[in-house]
C-alpha cells in the first residue's frame, strides 16, 4: 500500500525500518549540527532560506488539516493546448497557430489498486447509528481530480484566481475555501438497493437490451451492485437514467466497466437538494451537490507509532465523510451499505421525473456494515477490557492451573512446563516412531537466560536437541529454530547467492595470508608480497647496484646467522646470470611447512586470519565499520548482514513457529512476551550452516564475530548501541481492525531516570510494528517493560481514522451537539485556554423544530426516520457562529483564540470528529499489571538499559577427521637429497634459457600442462597388471590373484548369458557404423551403442561391464584407434543407473597401454538383475584419433561382462564370473 508523504520520502523496505530511520535521521541532525558548528557554508535561495534536509517536518501527535488539494488540471472533459508563435525575418512576419486537443487520465469508474487505505466502520464490522462511514484514501488528490460541480469553475479558474490574488489583484477572500469533490460516500440500507426479481431478470427486466458483457440473469453482488460497462448502461431501459453521458470523456470510455447502484429517485432527489429551516426539500433547477464540499478534506499526520502509515515520517491522506446516519429506532442489527460514489455530471442532469424508476450511479468501492441497536457498543469500555486482559505469552491459565494442583507429580512438571510457555507437539524422530517433544517459540513468557551449553555451532540441529530427564521428553525448540533458519536461508535465492560469496572471499584471502606468514615464518625472502616490495624501494637501488660491484662471496656470514636469515639492509639480489638474479632459491623440502588445511598449523592460523578478513569485508568505504548510516565495501556483505539482522527481528518466520498454539493469543487480549536471545541464535546458526565445504567452518564463526562488532558498535553520531528487540507484545482486537493505524506509545518515566541519573532513552521506542494478521497487532522493544525506560504503554485512535459522528446524542426525538472549541494559535498560546478540554455550547434540536441541523424525515413531521442526513452548510455555519461569538481571548492580551470568517470542510471535520481516546497501561505500578509481566524482567535488571543481545553460538564445529592431525605431513628427505643442494654450488655452471631442437614432450607432460579451462583424465591413472585379462576391483572384491573363471557366451540357450551389441561411431545423425574423420582431425565425441540381447527369464546378476581399447601412435604396426585420451571423460546417454568411469592402465605382459571403460551400477548391493538393463550406451568426450594411413583402418576392441553368482555370497572371487564378449572392430574412415 502506497504512502503519499508530501515531499522527499523516506520508506524504508525493510522489517527494521523504524531502527533504520531512526538512526539515519539521529545521524543527519548530528551532521547538520556539525555544519553550523564549523560554519560549513549552506545553498541560500533567493528569498533567504536555507536549503537542508528536512529531519522532521511534523512532531509526533500533531497533524495538519487542509479543505482540499486540487492538482492543476482536472480529469473528465477535452482540454486544448493552443500554441501562437510570430516569426520575423527580413522585414515580414509569420504568425503560427496550433491546436493539440488532450485528455487528462485518472480513475473514473474504477480505483486502481490500493487507493483506500482504510474504511470506518471496517467491511464487517459493526457501530452505532452514529456514526457516518468514510474513507480514507491515499491520494490526496484524488477526491478533486474530477468536477463534482462545474459551477464552482475548474481547476484552471481557480489557478489563475489564486495567481491574482498573490498580484494584488484580488482580494484574498475572493478565493473559495471549499471545493466540491467528485467523489462522495452514501450509505444505504440492502431493501434500499435491492433489485425485484422482475427487473433482475425476464422480458420486463431494465437489462433486457444489454449485451452479452452483462451475465443473465443478472445478479447484485453483496453491496447491492452490478458489473456493466459504460455501453451497457447506456443501454438500460429509458425508465433509468444516470449522469453518465458520453461528454465526460472520450469515446474510448464507453468500454470501460464499473460497479453500478440503482437509486430510487426519491432517495436521489433528497440527497441532491436543499432543505429549509423548517425541513422541507427545496428543489432548483437541477441536482445541488455543493453541501458535498463540507465533507471532504486532506490529513497530514505524522507516521510515527503506525503500523501502516508508520512506513513514512509523514504521510497525507484525503478523507471523504458520508452524511447520512444509521437507521435510529432498529431494535435488532441493521446491515448497511456504504458506497464510494462518484457525483461526476449529477449537476449537469435533471431531476428524475415520474418515469424514471432508477438512477444508476458508478460506485468505486463499496463495503458492508452493521448498526447495532443504540447502547451495544463502547469504544472506551474495549480500551478498559484490553488493559484488564494483561498478560504474558502462553496457554490459559485455565489450563495450567489444575495441572499444577494435580497430586500426580507428571502432571505438575506439564503444568510448569505450560507456564513456561511450551507446548506439547508430535515429533517423529530418526527412525520413523512417531512421539511426542516439547516446543517453545522464541516468545516466553519468562525472561530466559543465555544457556552455557549452546555455545557450539552445530551441522544438523539435533545436537541442539535438550532431554528432559523429569519427563523423559525430548525439547526440540533450539532444533527446530535451527532447521527454520537454515530452510529460510535456503527460500532466499540472493542471501545464499551473497553468503556463499562472501565465505569463498574469507576463505581464499584467509588462507592466502595463512600460508605466507607460515612461509616467512621459515624464510623471510621466500615469498615477497606487495607490501613487502614497496617496504624495500629504498634500498632497491643500492641493491641493484651492489649485484654488479660486489663479488661472489664477498659478504661474509655472521657468526651464528642463520644460513637463510637475510639482515635488514642487506640487498635481496644476488649477483650471477639472469637465473640467479631474478629467481630466488625455493625453500628445501625438509624447511617447508605443511599448508594443508587439516594441519595443525593451519588450524592455529586461520580463526585470526578469516577474522582479519571479514573484518575488511564488512567495512565501509570511509574505512569505518559499515553499520548502514555510510557506504559498504562489499555489496554482499551488505545483503548477508542486512539479512541476519532482519532474521534477528524474527522477519519472515512463520507464524505457527512464533505462537505455537492458538490458545496462547486468544481474542480481546494483551499478551506481553520476551524473545529467547538462544532461539534467535539457533536460527541465525542454521542460516550461516549453508555454503560450507570444509570439516572445521571456521568462516561461519569469523562471520557471526563480524556480526557482534556490528551489534556491539555504537556508530558514529548515535548515543546508543544498534537496537535488538528483547521484548515484544501481541494486541488480538476487533480495535485494531477498526482502526488498523492505531498509534502506540512507548513512554518513559523521565523523572525517575533523572534522579537516577541517567539520560531519557535514544533509541527508536518501537523497533517493529506491523499488522501481522485481521486484527492481530505484534510489536517490538528492545527496553525491559516496568522498568523506568519503559514505564508505561499508551494506545490511542490513529489521527486520520478517528470516528466522525453526527452528535454526542441522537435518536429519534432529538439530536444534542456539543460545539468543540477549535483554536487558529499555536500550541502554547491554546494551552492558556483553562477550558480547552471542555465543550463550548451544547445545542439540542428534534424533528419538528425550526433551523435544524440534521434532516431525520423526508416529508416534515411525519416521524418516517428514513433519510437521517445532515443539513448542510446550515450545521457548518452554526459551528462557526458559535466558534466567531464564544470563543474569546487569551487572557490579559488582545489575541483571538479564533479568527475566521468562513466555514471549511477542515474545520467541519474536527466538529464532527467522535471523541478520541486513548489507553494508558501503567507498567511500573504494583498492580496486578505488574506481577502478570514481573517475570519477563532479568534477574538483575540494574538501570534497565536494554541489554547487549549478540550472538553466543561462537565455537566452530569440527568433524572428525579419519587421519589424525599432522598424519599428512610429507616426511623429511635425505641428507644427501639432490633437491636440496644449494644454487652457490653451481655458480660456474651458464644460466640458460634455452630448449634443445630435438625435443618431444612427453604426452604425460602435454596433459598435465593444459588450460586452466580444460578438463583432462591425467595418464597412466590406474594400475599396472601382468594379467590383461585381471579388471581392477573395488573394495568389495577379493584380492586373491585367482584368475577368474571365462566363458564364452552361448548363441542361443534360454538360460545364456545376455549378449552385447556394440556399435563405436562418431557423434552424427547420418552415421552409426563409422569413425569419421575429415582434414583438420579435430577431437571428436564418439558415441559407443551397447545394446543388450537376452532371454527375459534369465537370472543373471550384471556386476560390470569393461571395455579396453588399445593405445598407440599412428606409426605402430597395429593401428590403434588412439595415441592416448586426455578428455573431459564419458557420461551415460540414457541409462543414468550406471555409472561410466573411463582410466588408463599399463599391460607388463605386452608392455602396452590401454584406455578402460567401466560401466558398473548405481546400486549399493553391487549388482542389478541383467533383464532390467536394455542398454548401456554413453558418449566419449573429445577422443583424439589417429588418422588412418591409407584412408581407411580398423581399430579392436576387447569387451566383457562380470556377473555375480550367488548373492548371498560376498561379492569376491570366486563368487564372480567373467564373460567376455566377440572382438569389436571399429573402422575409421578419413574423408
Amino acid at each position: 500500500m502506497g504512502i503519499y508523504p508530501g515531499g522527499k520520502s523516506t520508506r524504508i523496505d525493510s522489517p527494521r525500518h523504524l531502527t533504520i530511520r531512526h538512526s539515519r535521521r539521529v545521524v543527519a541532525a548530528n551532521r547538520a549540527d556539525a555544519r553550523l558548528n564549523a560554519f560549513q557554508s549552506v545553498t541560500v535561495l533567493a528569498d533567504g532560506k536555507i536549503v537542508e534536509d528536512e529531519i522532521d517536518p511534523l512532531p509526533p501527535g500533531e497533524q495538519k488539516l487542509n479543505s482540499f488539494w486540487a492538482p492543476g488540471i482536472e480529469a473528465g472533459p477535452k482540454h486544448i493546448i493552443s500554441v501562437k508563435q510570430t516569426i520575423q525575418a527580413n522585414g515580414e512576419q509569420l504568425n503560427l497557430e496550433a491546436e493539440q486537443p488532450f485528455y487528462v487520465d485518472a480513475p473514473q469508474f474504477s480505483l486502481p489498486d490500493g487507493s483506500v487505505h482504510s474504511t470506518y466502520p471496517p467491511a464487517g464490522y459493526s457501530d452505532d447509528h452514529r456514526i457516518l462511514p468514510h474513507v480514507v484514501l491515499t491520494d490526496p488528490h484524488l477526491p478533486w481530480e474530477r468536477l463534482g460541480s462545474p459551477k464552482g469553475g475548474t481547476n484552471m479558474d481557480l489557478k489563475a484566481q489564486m495567481k491574482r490574488v498573490a498580484l494584488g489583484a484580488d482580494k484574498a477572500s475572493s478565493i473559495p475555501r471549499n471545493r466540491v469533490p467528485w467523489l462522495v460516500v452514501l450509505a444505504f440500507s440492502q431493501d434500499e438497493l435491492r433489485l425485484p426479481p422482475e427487473d433482475l431478470d425476464g422480458a420486463g427486466s431494465i437489462f433486457s437490451g444489454t449485451s452479452d458483457g452483462v451475465l443473465k440473469p443478472v445478479k447484485q453482488s453483496s453491496t447491492m451492485t452490478v458489473n456493466m460497462s459504460i455501453d451497457d448502461l447506456w443501454k438500460l431501459k429509458s425508465d433509468v437514467t444516470t449522469p453518465i453521458t458520453d461528454r465526460l470523456g472520450p469515446p474510448s470510455m464507453k468500454d470501460s466497466r464499473g460497479d453500478f447502484i440503482f437509486v430510487q429517485p426519491g432517495l436521489f432527489t433528497s440527497l441532491f437538494s436543499t432543505f429549509d429551516d423548517k425541513g422541507n426539500r427545496v428543489k432548483g433547477s437541477g441536482p445541488d451537490t455543493s453541501q458535498y464540499k463540507y465533507l471532504s478534506h486532506v490529513r497530514k499526520i505524522n507516521g510515527s507509532g503506525m503500523a501502516l502509515a508508520g512506513v513514512e515520517d509523514t504521510a497525507v491522506f484525503s478523507i471523504v465523510v458520508g452524511n447520512r446516519s444509521g437507521p435510529l429506532d432498529n431494535v435488532i442489527p441493521t446491515t448497511m451499505c456504504a458506497h464510494l460514489v462518484s457525483i461526476e455530471g449529477v449537476e449537469a442532469m435533471s431531476y428524475p421525473g415520474q418515469n424514471h424508476r432508477y438512477v444508476a450511479l458508478c460506485s468505486l468501492y463499496s463495503w458492508n456494515y452493521t448498526v447495532l441497536p443504540p447502547n451495544t457498543l463502547n469504544v472506551p469500555d474495549a480500551f478498559k477490557h484490553l488493559g484488564r486482559t494483561l498478560d504474558v505469552l502462553r496457554a490459559p491459565d485455565e489450563v495450567i492451573a489444575p495441572l499444577k494442583a494435580s497430586a500426580d507429580k507428571a502432571q505438575q512438571l506439564v503444568g510448569r512446563r505450560l507456564s513456561d510457555g511450551y507446548t506439547l507437539v508430535k515429533y517423529r524422530i530418526q527412525t520413523g516412531e512417531a512421539t511426542v517433544a516439547l516446543y517453545r517459540g522464541p516468545f516466553t513468557p519468562t525472561y530466559v537466560p543465555t544457556l552455557e551449553h549452546l555455545t557450539k555451532c552445530s551441522t544438523s540441529g539435533v545436537d541442539l536437541q535438550i532431554l528432559d530427564k523429569n519427563l523423559g521428553i525430548m525439547d526440540v525448540t533450539y532444533s527446530v529454530a535451527w532447521q527454520v533458519g537454515r530452510t529460510m536461508a535456503l527460500g532466499d535465492q540472493a542471501f545464499v547467492a551473497a553468503l556463499g560469496r562472501v565465505r569463498t572471499a574469507v576463505h581464499a584471502a584467509a588462507a592466502k595470508q595463512v600460508k605466507i606468514n607460515a612461509i616467512k615464518e621459515v624464510k623471510d625472502t621466500a615469498f615477497r608480497t606487495h607490501d613487502d616490495l614497496l617496504k624495500d624501494l629504498s634500498s632497491m637501488v643500492k641493491g641493484l647496484a651492489d649485484i654488479h660491484l660486489q663479488k661472489r662471496g664477498s659478504e661474509p656470514q655472521e657468526p651464528g646467522e642463520a644460513p637463510d636469515q637475510r639482515k635488514p639492509g642487506r640487498p635481496v639480489f644476488r649477483h650471477g646470470g639472469a637465473k640467479r638474479r631474478w629467481h630466488h632459491k625455493k625453500l628445501q623440502r625438509r624447511d617447508r611447512p605443511t599448508l594443508s588445511f587439516a594441519s595443525p598449523l593451519f588450524e592455529d592460523k586461520y580463526p585470526a586470519a578469516a577474522m582479519d578478513s571479514v573484518r575488511k569485508l564488512a567495512s565501509s568505504r570511509s574505512g569505518d565499520p559499515y553499520d548502514e548510516t555510510n557506504d559498504p565495501q562489499s555489496s554482499d556483505w551488505m545483503t548477508v548482514l542486512s539479512w541476519l539482522i532482519d532474521r534477528m527481528f524474527l522477519a519472515g518466520v512463520p507464524a505457527h513457529y512464533l505462537i505455537p498454539d492458538p490458545s496462547y493469543l486468544q481474542p480481546e487480549n494483551l499478551r506481553f512476551f520476551h524473545i529467547d536471545r538462544n532461539w534467535v541464535d539457533a536460527l541465525i546458526d542454521g542460516a550461516l550452516s549453508l555454503g560450507n565445504h570444509f570439516g572445521t567452518d571456521e568462516d561461519r564463526v569469523a562471520i557471526k564475530k563480524a556480526l557482534n562488532d556490528y551489534i556491539g558498535r555504537t556508530p558514529d553520531g548515535m548515543a546508543h548501541r544498534v537496537q535488538i528487540p528483547a521484548y515484544g507484545f501481541y494486541l488480538r482486537s476487533d480495535l485494531v481492525t477498526m482502526f488498523p493505524d492505531l498509534r502506540v506509545e512507548v513512554l518513559s518515566n523521565d523523572s525517575a531516570l533523572k534522579s537516577a541519573g541517567q539520560d531519557p532513552p535514544a533509541g527508536a521506542p518501537l523497533l517493529r510494528h506491523e499488522i501481522v494478521a485481521d486484527g492481530v497487532m505484534m510489536a517490538f522493544m528492545d527496553r525491559v517493560p516496568g522498568s523506568a525506560q519503559f514505564s508505561s504503554l499508551v494506545f490511542t485512535q490513529p489521527a486520520h481514522q478517528q470516528r466522525f459522528a453526527v452528535a454526542r446524542g441522537l435518536d429519534t426525538t432529538e439530536v444534542n451537539v456539543n460545539i468543540r472549541r477549535q483554536y487558529t494559535v499555536d500550541q502554547n498560546t491554546r494551552e492558556t485556554d483553562k477550558d480547552r478540554h471542555k465543550a463550548l455550547k451544547e445545542i439540542k434540536y428534534t424533528p419538528t423544530g425550526e433551523k435544524n441541523i440534521f434532516i431525520w424525515n423526508s416529508v416534515p413531521n411525519q416521524s418516517l426516520n428514513d433519510l437521517r442526513i445532515l443539513r448542510l452548510p446550515a450545521f457548518a455555519d452554526v459551528q462557526l457562529k458559535v466558534l466567531q461569538d464564544m470563543m474569546g481571548k487569551q487572557e490579559g492580551t488582545d489575541t483571538s483564540y479564533f479568527e475566521d470568517n468562513a466555514s471549511t470542510s477542515a474545520l467541519f471535520a474536527m466538529q464532527l470528529n467522535d471523541p478520541i481516546y486513548n489507553l494508558t497501561i501503567n507498567m511500573a505500578d504494583a498492580s496486578k499489571t505488574a506481577q502478570a509481566i514481573a517475570g519477563l524482567a532479568p534477574p538483575d535488571i540494574g538501570d534497565g538499559n536494554p541489554e547487549l543481545r549478540t550472538i553466543n553460538m561462537m565455537e566452530a564445529v569440527r568433524v572428525k577427521k579419519l587421519s589424525a592431525p599432522g598424519a599428512e605431513v610429507s616426511p623429511a628427505p635425505a641428507e644427501n637429497d639432490p633437491h636440496d643442494e644449494d644454487e652457490h654450488n653451481d655458480a660456474s655452471r651458464e644460466d640458460t634459457f634455452m630448449r634443445a631442437a630435438d625435443y618431444v614432450s612427453p604426452l604425460d607432460v602435454v596433459s598435465n600442462y593444459l588450460s586452466p579451462h580444460v578438463r583432462a583424465m591425467p595418464l597412466h591413472q590406474g594400475p599396472s597388471f601382468s594379467d590383461s585379462d585381471k579388471i581392477p576391483t573395488n573394495s568389495q572384491q577379493g584380492t586373491d590373484g585367482a584368475v577368474p573363471y571365462k566363458v564364452k557366451p552361448p548363441e542361443s540357450e534360454p538360460a545364456s548369458a545376455p549378449r552385447f551389441l556394440i556399435r563405436v561411431s562418431s557423434n552424427l545423425a547420418d552415421n552409426h557404423s563409422q569413425v569419421v574423420l575429415d582434414r583438420f582431425n579435430l577431437p571428436q565425441d564418439l558415441i559407443f551403442s551397447i545394446i543388450l540381447k537376452q532371454s527375459e527369464i534369465n537370472q543373471y546378476l550384471l556386476m560390470e561391464v569393461t571395455i579396453d581399447i588399445a593405445l598407440g601412435s599412428s606409426s605402430d604396426a597395429t593401428y590403434a584407434l588412439m595415441s592416448n585420451y586426455t578428455g573431459p571423460g564419458a557420461h551415460m546417454l540414457t541409462n543414468l543407473r550406471f555409472n561410466v568411469i573411463p582410466t588408463t592402465f599399463h599391460d607388463q605382459n605386452q608392455d602396452k597401454y590401454y584406455l578402460r571403460i567401466r560401466l558398473l551400477p548405481r546400486a549399493e548391493k553391487g549388482w542389478v538383475m541383467a533383464p532390467a538393463v536394455p542398454e548401456l550406451s554413453f558418449l566419449l568426450g573429445l577422443a583424439s584419433i589417429n588418422a588412418p594411413g591409407l584412408g581407411t583402418a580398423t581399430a579392436m576392441v576387447q569387451s566383457r561382462a562380470r556377473y555375480c553368482r550367488n548373492p548371498a555370497l560376498p561379492l569376491v572371487e570366486p563368487n564372480v564370473m567373467i564373460v567376455d564378449n566377440p572382438p569389436l572392430s571399429v573402422e575409421v574412415v578419413m574423408h
